[in-house]
């Protein structure tokens, strides 16, 4: 009997410590993952790093999970207590005021709302979990009769985690598809207006006025004049020195920040798939910077930064007066709060319990204090400081931050190169393709970035100009406005006169298209240029060919890993080739080094012993007889057979590398209206995707399918005279 009762004493002692502990444990852990997702939040806007995206995906999962584990836990030994149970201890009453802290983290940070933009659907969810874990919280604080002092902290922070986690309901409602198409306004009616002046001019005309109408243009230009005044309070001037130059670059950013804040509004309505009119299309083209080719794309980074902060985080409440003022009282709230705890006689309790209470508080304040300055050094404070020329502030925020220096998007593209790949036979691959894994692991673990260069914007932005100058041209020439269709590599050819030669492989289904030209660019480049695909290539070799082949292989890559990897923001595919099919074929059949990216250095094949056996292979496959069904080997040797063609006599390098450079663009910018504006959505929380870019670049300049409406030919303009 007496060694019963010793184990069982043993036994209710050790269930006790580990119930201290693992409330502890877990109020702990949602306060780490509150911290990691505040800092995660922020940086996956402009890192395209895989285990960014993984661990944030993983934090954001559980860090709610662990906060509603939590307030479980703390109600369970408040029943427990009240049913006689358990005896109340000091533990159990410095524990009940955790609760509000967990209903805050619920609330989460404000650089994350929603990790993917279909967790904005499930605003109604939260919406019951938040009635739920509130009601609990409240219940928590009623029936466990801590001391009056704790109690008022606890309902100081009980009511700034109740605005908060209901802040964020509101700003998922707010983002979800259906309300979001809701409150944007559509297209302003220009008819209304040309009807409205027409019935005027009939009602003064009837009562005997003389009226004389005339045509005029009927253009908005509000905004385009407070651009045109934006950047006119910069004048150019001659450069002296590196400090003028720098001067001179952040005048010209901040004129950026404002064209693309007023663009944002309009922008808004590309992603809820609005109409627009033409008139709204030539006003978005005058707040475009037209003059460098770098300057569109910025404007472009700045509004797809201020569009996601939408989506994914709680800009919509964060950057408004009253959210600014909500942000100042809970930061009050909770450093008075702090102030109570400390006046607390704290005898009564353990360390570890005072130890986590402060850390609390302090991290409560620390959440706060970073979620003002993230509002202060935000792209939306610049922009109305801008608009309220409040240079001081600006320039004094600029020291801080500069707005030369801020990172919106990652401004790169994702590399997969087919050509690279080796089927592994070792014990663990096998092991993974038991588990049916093997492909997406195959996938991701070949990935590597390569940057978006300059003369890559330069390219799209030339080909995206000429596009538009070649759509008003036709619009002259018939009635009304016509989009005919991007090619897919026409332009180029006809350039190079290669058209005739190289028709067969852009008339091809267009993944496959792809695939054939990818084959032939991996190809052309270790036959003449494969040295080295690093940085130390870029950095060392800056010969007009080698960028131009940079720029090429860099596409190639990157237009295959969006067919492979995001193959939603390609146009749809009827039978398209799997990647399970396609990625063992060509790395069996040549002899190509293997590579990862841009991590591993690849081997030149320029000895002549291996020139000549590529070429020999080239050669075989390309003479084959193979009957299209087999689509696999049909687009390696149609691969094979567009290398040799480049390779053939009368190309030069440089021709070569700038139809394959110019046709990979060209296949870029078919695609990118082909894409809902959901799914480039989608893909903004990886550091963006420059055919993103490309996307609202086009809109930018009418080559979408959101302009559709006829083009108004005049508006009359009623000039009564009274004689």
């Amino acid at each position: 009997m007496r060694a019963r009762s010793l184990s069982e004493v043993l036994s209710s002692s050790s269930s006790d410590l580990w119930k201290e502990w693992e409330l502890r444990g877990v109020v702990f852990l949602s306060l780490a993952l509150q911290i990691a997702l505040i800092c995660l939040g922020s940086c996956r806007k402009y890192s395209p790093h895989a285990w960014i995206q993984g661990v944030t995906w993983f934090t954001y999962l559980l860090a709610d999970s662990v906060a509603i584990y939590g307030l479980g836990m703390i109600s369970n030994t408040i029943r427990e207590i009240k049913a006689g149970k358990l005896s109340s201890n000091p533990h159990t009453e410095l524990s009940t005021i955790w609760a509000p802290f967990l209903l805050l983290h619920l609330g989460g940070p404000d650089t994350i709302s929603a990790y993917a933009i279909e967790d904005n659907e499930l605003w109604l969810r939260h919406s019951l979990t938040l009635v739920n874990q509130a009601g609990l919280t409240v219940y928590v604080l009623v029936m466990a009769g801590t001391h009056p002092t704790l109690s008022s902290l606890a309902i100081l922070i009980l009511l700034s985690g109740f605005y908060k986690y209901g802040e964020r309901v509101w700003v998922l409602r707010a983002a979800s598809d259906e309300y979001f198409k809701d409150s944007l306004p559509q297209s302003r009616p220009h008819w209304k207006d040309s009807d409205k002046i027409k019935a005027e001019c009939n009602l003064k005309e009837g009562e005997g006025y003389n009226v004389v109408p005339h045509h005029v243009i009927d253009l908005d230009n509000e905004e385009a004049i407070m651009i045109d005044v934006a950047v006119a309070q910069f004048p150019s001037k001659k450069l002296s020195s590196g400090k003028d130059l720098e001067d001179q670059e952040y005048k010209r950013t901040v004129g950026t920040l404002l064209s693309a804040s007023r663009l944002v509004n309009t922008s808004q309505r590309l992603f809820a798939d609005h109409l627009f009119s033409i008139e709204e299309r030539n006003n978005r083209l005058l707040m475009l910077i037209g003059k460098h080719c770098a300057g569109d794309f910025k404007v472009i980074e700045i509004e797809l930064g201020l569009i996601y902060d939408m989506f994914y985080s709680k800009a919509k409440a964060v950057y408004t007066s009253w959210g600014f003022i909500c942000r100042l009282a809970m930061l009050f709230s909770i450093c008075v709060a702090l102030v109570l705890f400390s006046s607390t006689d704290k005898q009564p309790y353990s360390k570890p319990d005072l130890f986590l209470t402060l850390l609390l508080l302090g991290a409560a304040i620390f959440v706060e204090l970073y979620a003002l300055a993230h509002v202060l050094f935000s792209d939306q404070v610049a922009c109305w400081l801008i608009e309220k020329k409040h240079s001081a502030v600006l320039c004094f925020i600029n020291r801080f931050r500069p707005l030369l220096k801020r990172c919106r998007w990652s401004n790169s593209m994702r590399q997969y190169n087919l050509m690279s790949l080796k089927n592994n036979y070792s014990c663990g691959w096998r092991f993974l393709k038991l588990l049916h894994v093997y492909e997406m692991v195959v996938k991701f673990l070949y990935q590597g970035h390569a940057d978006v260069t300059d003369d890559i914007k330069k390219l799209i932005l030339s080909t995206i100009k000429e596009k538009e100058a070649r759509d008003v041209q036709e619009a002259k020439d018939v009635q009304g406005l016509s989009f005919p269709e991007i090619g897919r590599g026409s332009r180029a050819l006809s350039t190079h006169e290669l058209l005739g030669k190289f028709d067969w492989s852009i008339e091809l289904d267009f993944d496959m298209s792809i695939l054939v030209w990818h084959i032939a660019t991996e190809l052309c480049y270790y036959l003449n240029d494969g040295t080295d695909c690093s940085r130390e290539l870029e950095r060392n070799n800056q010969s007009p060919v080698k960028k131009k082949c940079l720029m090429g292989l860099h596409l190639s890559r990157y237009m295959i890993y969006l067919q492979y990897m995001c193959p939603s923001m390609l146009p749809a595919r009827m039978g398209g080739i799997r990647f399970r099919d396609i990625y063992k074929q060509p790395s069996e059949d040549f002899p190509l080094p293997k590579t990862r990216g841009r991590k591993r250095r690849e081997r030149k094949p320029n000895i002549p012993e291996d020139r000549k056996a590529l070429l020999d292979q080239m050669k075989e496959l390309s003479n084959r007889s193979v009957s299209e069904e087999d689509q696999v080997k049909y687009v390696l040797c149609k691969g094979c057979q567009l290398a040799l063609e480049l390779e053939g006599e009368g190309v030069s390098r440089w021709r070569r590398w700038s139809v394959i450079s110019e046709v990979w663009v060209e296949m870029l910018i078919h695609a990118a209206p082909k894409c809902k504006a959901r799914d480039h959505a989608r893909h903004m929380r990886g550091g963006g995707e420059l055919i993103t870019h490309v996307w609202l670049l086009m809109a930018h300049y009418g080559l979408t399918d959101h302009f559709r409406k006829p083009h108004p030919k005049a508006t009359a303009e009623i000039i009564v005279n009274p004689w």
